[in-house]
């Protein structure tokens, strides 16, 4: 049975569309799929900015970049410090990365960190040194120490064994040593935070007493350093970490 011309037509219309939307399927450039990396945050302890006459600390501009073989510098971010601060989240791929600072059209590093291939997260404690004028810089990956929401993460940075006690028992942090607790809070969403170290005589020497508020959305940083007076100093920072 011969079709109609009119039917002709039309089922010619749908074919020759047909190709063309097949034609166009093929050709079309493929999106380039977007490298997100690593997500960094930054623990600035102190920055190496002064506090001027107004007891105000000035904020600190620094870049984050990449050094080519040849020599070359390419920027792939910038940060603003204080003291003490969290910075937020930026996306950073694996490899060296530099802290720079510019003088004029020159970059000087100011302390340099690398990140392994798919690491999810990394967090840069950054310590000052002020004679070198630059930063150490520890790298911490979380899921490695398992450092979740509801937890401290305790480092010890004097050269004296310190004893740390967060509601429960108390843990002997050694020199140099990281290691991750569960906090425990009381009813009131409290608990008592001891930290100290023995003298010659084995006798407890408290440096620090207080009841701490535990937020289970947050994780906790503390940093233990050396103190002339008292033999440690601790510092306690929280992070909230809303993508985890």
């Amino acid at each position: 049975m011969s079709l109609r011309p009119t039917a002709f037509f039309f089922l010619s219309i749908l074919a020759l569309l047909s190709l063309q939307q097949t034609s166009h399927a093929q050709n079309a450039p493929v999106p380039e799929k977007k490298e997100e990396g690593t997500m960094v945050r930054f623990l600035c302890v102190q920055s190496l900015t002064g506090v001027k006459e107004t007891k105000k600390e000035e904020d600190e501009k620094m870049t984050l970049a990449r050094m080519a073989e040849d020599g070359k510098w390419t920027e792939v971010g910038e940060i603003s410090l204080r003291s003490p601060f969290i910075t937020s989240w930026i996306g950073l791929k694996e490899g060296l990365t530099h802290l720079v600072r510019k003088e004029g059209e020159k970059m000087v590093s100011l302390g340099s960190f690398t990140i392994a291939p798919k690491m999810k997260n990394a967090i840069i404690i950054m310590l000052p040194d002020f004679e070198k004028k630059s930063y150490k810089l520890q790298l911490v990956d979380p899921s490695k120490l398992e450092f979740r929401k509801g937890k401290a993460l305790i480092v010890n940075y004097s050269k004296i064994p310190a004893l740390v006690n967060m509601g429960k028992e108390t843990k002997t942090v050694a020199p140099g040593q990281q290691l991750v607790e569960t906090i425990t809070a009381d009813g009131d969403g409290m608990y008592p935070m001891l930290i100290g170290h023995l003298d010659k005589e084995k006798k407890m020497v408290l440096c620090y007493d207080r009841r701490a508020s535990s937020d289970p959305n947050t994780r906790t940083f503390i940093l233990l350093f050396p103190d002339p007076d008292n033999g440690l100093r601790a510092m306690s920072l929280s992070e909230f970490d809303p993508r985890e």
